[in-house]
């Protein structure tokens, strides 16, 4: 599969489902990030253009067979609009403490593990055989305010393979990703292309700029710079040109183009040390849509060689994806609810050590939502990390 690098050059508007009308004070709102389905459906409307720009309606039954694994957030290089660096989403696992005294460049970050109930103990847990995520000793400080929303890549696979608890600075650890950006619209007259000056004409827009300013500390000094972000996506679409083209609401320009770089490998210690230990974390780096809310099936099916049993889960508030249906004539799409990124999943894999280093090959970067459309539109795109199987005792 190919890399694309999708820029936005204006504030993108990814909608969500609030209704946006001609009406006095409307306002557009945007996702804080796309969902996998709007830049899979990107991607397959590039791919089924006609070499004068117009889209064949022909093809979509081959375009909905493409497969798209994305998006992530990437960093781009200032100078060849490659990707610099990959970012991922936070994962539900990891809590980040304030330093004491307040020191905001810094955080203590502690890990959500599974845990052993004490004694007489219940949960209202929907299954008894899952096990309750939390800390096992109390933490006096308070929750950091202003956790990274996106962590680098290379600080995630240490979490993936060691999650080492400790104070960590949060430049290393990522940022936020694109900021929302809100600007005011006149409407515009049809006849003479210029702004409607009657009352309630105005209408305002909140898009994602991807854009942010970091600091970086060198020579014992902070330096901030804008870094340009842009949508990192895999597919294996045969028909992608580069240049640019319209993305989301208000048709707002985006420029493609084909990275040099591939899909990040799982690392042979971290695949090594699963295998040794017969268990591991699932994390979803996009949403995921499974037939029971929450809950994999899929997943849990046994696969080469290996049988994953669900031991616990970390997951934050549910997303809901909708949309529109333009193959089915102007339908909408039923609103369906979805584990959001970053959910984590204990599991127990029941397998030798060969079949279970084939079974996080298998998975490693590939979608695990149960249905097969979903899993082609990217949704459920996970990795594996380490999990040493334990349920640690619940200090009271």
């Amino acid at each position: 599969m190919k890399v694309w690098v999708i820029e936005p050059r204006d504030p993108l508007i990814a909608r969500d489902g609030r209704p946006f009308g001609p009406v006095p004070g409307a306002r557009a709102f945007s996702l804080a990030f796309p969902f996998p389905s709007t830049i899979a459906g990107a991607v397959r409307t590039r791919d089924g253009l006609d070499a004068s720009g117009r889209f064949q309606a022909t093809e979509i039954p081959r375009l909905k067979k493409i497969e798209v694994r994305g998006p992530l957030l990437v960093e781009l290089d200032a100078g060849t609009g490659d990707i610099d660096k990959w970012l991922v989403p936070t994962p539900a696992d990891a809590l980040f403490f304030e330093l004491m005294p307040s020191d905001f460049s810094k955080a203590a970050i502690r890990q959500l593990i599974p845990l052993e109930l004490p004694p007489g103990s219940y949960t209202n847990l929907p299954e008894d055989t899952l096990a309750p995520v939390g800390m096992p000793r109390r933490d006096p400080r308070k929750p950091f305010s202003k956790t990274p929303a996106f962590w680098y890549r290379e600080f995630f696979e240490k979490w993936l393979e060691d999650p080492c608890e400790g104070d960590v600075q949060l430049v290393e650890v990522g940022h936020n990703g694109p900021v929302q950006e809100a600007r005011m619209h006149a409407s515009i007259r049809p006849d003479t292309q210029t702004a409607d000056e009657e009352k309630g004409t105005l209408f305002q827009t909140r898009g994602l700029e991807f854009a942010c300013l970091a600091e970086d500390h060198a020579d014992g000094g902070v330096l901030s710079r804008v870094r340009r972000l842009g949508l990192a996506a895999a597919t294996d679409a045969p028909n992608l040109n580069p240049g640019i083209a319209p993305l989301g609401g208000e048709r707002r320009p985006v420029f493609w183009r084909q990275s040099k770089q591939v899909l990040p490998s799982c690392p042979e210690a971290l695949k090594e040390k699963i295998a040794a230990l017969g268990h591991c974390r699932l994390i979803l780096l996009t949403p995921a849509h499974f037939g029971a809310g929450w809950k994999p099936s899929r997943l849990l099916e046994e696969r080469e060689g290996v049988r994953p049993y669900l031991q616990a889960v970390a997951l934050k508030r549910h997303q809901t994806v909708s949309g529109w249906d333009l193959e089915g004539k102007g339908k909408r799409k039923p609103t369906r609810r979805l584990a959001p990124a970053g959910t984590v999943y204990f599991l127990k894999l029941n397998g030798d050590s060969a079949a279970i280093k084939r079974w996080v090959d298998s998975i490693w970067l590939s979608c695990v939502s149960d249905g097969e459309q979903d899993r082609r539109d990217g949704f459920g795109l996970a990795v594996t990390g380490v999990w040493d199987g334990n349920l640690h005792r619940m200090e009271v």
